[in-house]
């Protein structure tokens, strides 16, 4: 009974928690929710037949129509929602699919219901730094990305292995059956983070039944990848094979693994134990096979096999939170044991959720400060992540385009549902366009262009609007504003923004 009351505790607080990011979203002006909250418009605009979420192009030009956003999308239709209403009810969405799927692959590890009570703080808690890219759940970064693609397949994948143990266990069909219509939805809704699903189901095969079953099993991904090449949306083949090296997209995942993995690589002795103990084999697998991809990756430079770093950490928080589960720390008589065995699991909550909370503490200070001062010099009002440009929500509507700094214009298609002449980040599926937009986006703000050429530009990508952030004048190129009094009218005006018209052709 005490058990049952702790954990709706523990499952309440993470969910007014994510209440409470939902309503004041933290999210940085580079931050992938806004692609992904502008292919959720786009869908809801049109759910067969898209447009391209940022740029003024075709659909299936863009990646970002993946089932997650498809039925985002035709809820935010069929129920007439704000745009990021649907973004905040489909990150707490992710967050009850994320605790109920952890909660439910834990029991097929102890029947213990109070694992689940030490494995979530220190999955939550137990990490150095951290990282900020997509799969990284550590506190303040889960809670902020809960509506990203990434974290509702962490729950996908950890039901997706909870069925899979059915069938291992029990012989469930049904189980079965589940487990490859969950792997296929998954791996279409996000390839990378299906890869965690695949290596735990070889895990939890390899352990629960034989070689010949883990072999077998690897029709699941041969069957996930065969759904990807029936996908309507997009040329999902070439995003898999063209994508996977991410030379597109460099990513930090090689680097700093001691001071930002910090606390989680205490679980790989904690592994260690349990393998000579005999004790949660799956998860000494799983978590062997994780550092080999990832070691193997970093050795060949192969970028998608970094990822493994987060598959690793989990599997690793996992073996310390139930070997603190299993150290009996609150129970009656646990300081009478040895010395050193009660030093030991003193010294790891310690360094687990004492350095890592730490951390994780002045990461909130950092995230949350500018929310709270808001709210102080306001006497009441919320901070929303898009405040300083909605006035492009005035000015801007689905047929603008809009020559603005890639880095800059990233918001604007999820807040005005105008389109850019250029994106901040990569597509595998026009990397080529990508790198030219971007092009010609620095060269009409900075480089030394003839007034000729600037116009033309603007031709080429049918622009309506030309939009500057002040901050950047310093780097503009000395004739673009008084090429701009020429091409354009000014609309709208006030620091940092300036946002022009750009006149109709004679």
């Amino acid at each position: 009974m005490r058990a049952a009351l702790w954990l709706r505790a523990l499952f309440g607080a993470a969910m007014l928690i994510a209440v409470g990011y939902m309503i004041v979203p933290p999210w940085g002006e580079q931050a992938d929710i806004w692609e992904t909250a502008a292919a959720i418009q786009a869908i809801s605009d049109s759910p067969l037949d898209p447009r391209n979420p940022l740029l003024d192009l075709p659909g299936d030009t863009s990646p970002r129509f993946t089932p997650y956003t498809i039925v985002a999308g035709v809820v935010d239709r069929l129920f007439a929602l704000e745009l990021f209403t649907t973004v905040g009810m489909a990150g707490v969405f992710s967050l009850m699919l994320f605790v109920t799927g952890i909660a439910r692959v834990i029991r097929t590890l102890t029947p213990g219901p109070r694992a689940v009570l030490w494995c979530i703080p220190v999955m939550l808690l137990g990490w150095g730094h951290g990282y900020g890219e997509a799969n990284s759940y550590h506190f303040e970064f889960f809670f902020a990305t809960l509506p990203y693609v990434g974290a509702l397949t962490y729950g996908i994948c950890f039901h997706g292995l909870a069925e899979l143990d059915r069938y291992l266990t029990q012989g469930s069909r049904g189980g079965l059956i589940a487990y490859a219509a969950l792997a296929v939805l998954a791996f279409l809704t996000h390839p990378i983070t299906a890869l965690l699903l695949f290596v735990a189901a070889f895990a939890w095969a390899v352990v629960r039944a034989s070689w010949r079953t883990a072999i077998a099993l690897q029709l699941v991904p041969l069957l996930s990848l065969g759904a990807a090449f029936l996908w309507p949306y997009f040329d999902y083949p070439t995003l898999l094979f063209r994508g996977s090296t991410e030379a597109w997209y460099k990513v930090r995942l090689f680097d700093d693994q001691l001071t930002k993995v910090g606390p989680a690589l205490l679980g790989i002795p904690v592994a260690a134990y349990f393998a000579l103990r005999k004790r949660y084999p799956e998860l000494v697998v799983a978590l062997g096979c994780s550092i080999f991809v990832y070691a193997a990756s970093w050795t060949l430079d192969i970028q998608i096999g970094s990822r493994f770093i987060f598959y690793g950490s989990l599997f690793s928080h996992l073996c310390l939170g139930l070997f603190f589960f299993e150290s009996g720390v609150f129970r009656r008589g646990v300081w009478n044991r040895p010395l050193l065995q009660t030093g030991v699991v003193v010294f790891l909550i310690l360094a687990v959720l004492g350095v890592g909370g730490y951390y994780r503490a002045r990461k909130l200070v950092i995230q949350w400060t500018p929310a709270v001062e808001h709210y102080r010099e306001t006497k009441g009002d919320l901070l929303e992540p898009w405040e300083d440009i909605r006035f492009t929500r005035d000015y801007l509507d689905e047929h603008s385009v809009v020559m603005v700094e890639d880095t800059v214009g990233w918001r604007i298609p999820a807040v005005s549902k105008a389109r850019l002449v250029a994106q901040a980040k990569g597509d595998p599926l026009i990397a080529e366009e990508v790198v030219i937009r971007r092009a010609d986006a620095n060269r009409f703000f900075y480089g030394p262009l003839e007034s000729v050429e600037r116009w033309e530009l603007l031709q080429k990508y049918h622009c309506t609007h030309i939009l500057l952030d002040e901050r950047h004048a310093l780097r503009f190129e000395h004739s673009l504003r008084s090429d701009l009094d020429v091409m354009a009218s000014l609309a709208y005006a006030r620091p940092p923004y300036r946002l022009y018209r750009v006149k109709p052709t004679e």
